[in-house]
């Protein structure tokens, strides 16, 4: 190859680095306006990652914010819509309220010290009951990843725009029935199926697609079937379900009645027999 030659291929390869190496500046700085600057830098340092190993192509707007979480509409490498779900790194409190969710979990047999950590630890609980759910057929976000505090999954909405929760739509009275047993089929199917109760369940963390079926969302607090506070969060969730479409109008049992059908034994009998 002449020498000229040899000089231009490195002058165009200096350019393309230079090139990408802006274009990389500028989506940091972009990236970091829509974040808002309310994460730490390791925090950040994730999402470049996600980023640059294309996991994460796009970030668009806040979807929705809270104290412990951020989550965001996104666009994943292969196009599709994303929900990422970051966890903000607050403070040790946050362990203490949620340690009995973790506690007996044979998923997860260390329960970290450090907050950071625990807040990890969340993250892919939250992943690892996405995924469990999602198999056996509960009606779930599909989850594509999680890494440190940073959780992505399937976006439920349509063009940027999430689905509705349940307790923000007006429905026809005659609706409700179908949804509650879709309510109960789903609960049903995460206990027998998933080994899992939901744990927070209710009409703020269900939402409603444009054909009338559900979408359970929020089981980060979602715990296994053996783990001692499985029955009391079960039957919470019932009471939950049924108090609001009882308010709706339709005909429902007791939730000690549904708890016997879902479980085949009556609150709390296993643990008065072991």
């Amino acid at each position: 190859m002449p020498r000229e030659d040899k000089l231009e291929k490195k002058l165009r390869m200096r350019e393309y680095r230079y090139e990408r190496e802006q274009r990389y500046l500028r989506k940091r700085s972009e990236l970091n306006e829509v974040l808002e600057e309310v994460f730490d830098q390791q925090t950040l340092m994730t999402i470049y990652e996600l980023m640059n190993r294309r996991i994460i192509r796009e970030f668009y707007g806040v979807v929705s914010a809270g104290k412990e979480s951020r989550i965001y509409y996104a666009e994943g490498g292969g196009g599709e819509a994303l929900a990422v779900k970051i966890y903000l790194i607050t403070s040790a409190e946050f362990r203490k309220a949620r340690s009995m969710y973790v506690l007996h979990d044979p998923r997860f047999q260390r329960v970290p010290k450090d907050f950071r950590d625990f807040i990890y630890l969340w993250a892919r609980r939250e992943y690892r009951n996405l995924k469990d759910a999602y198999e056996v057929g509960v009606p779930v976000p599909k989850p594509y990843f999680v890494r440190n505090n940073v959780l992505g999954m399937q976006f439920m909405g349509v063009d940027g725009k999430r689905y509705p929760l349940l307790v923000e739509v007006e429905l026809d009275p005659e609706v409700y029935p179908d949804i509650y047993s879709k309510a109960i089929e789903a609960i049903r199917r995460l206990y027998q199926g998933a080994k899992l109760v939901h744990g927070d369940l209710s009409e703020y963390n269900i939402f409603i697609t444009p054909e009338n079926d559900i979408v359970l969302i929020d089981l980060s607090q979602a715990v296994r079937i053996e783990q001692p506070v499985a029955d009391e969060l079960l039957l919470r969730d019932l009471r939950n379900i049924v108090r609001y479409f009882g308010k709706m109008g339709v005909e429902v049992p007791e939730p000690e009645t549904l708890f016997e059908e879902i479980t085949g034994r009556k609150p709390f009998e296993q643990a008065a027999n072991s």
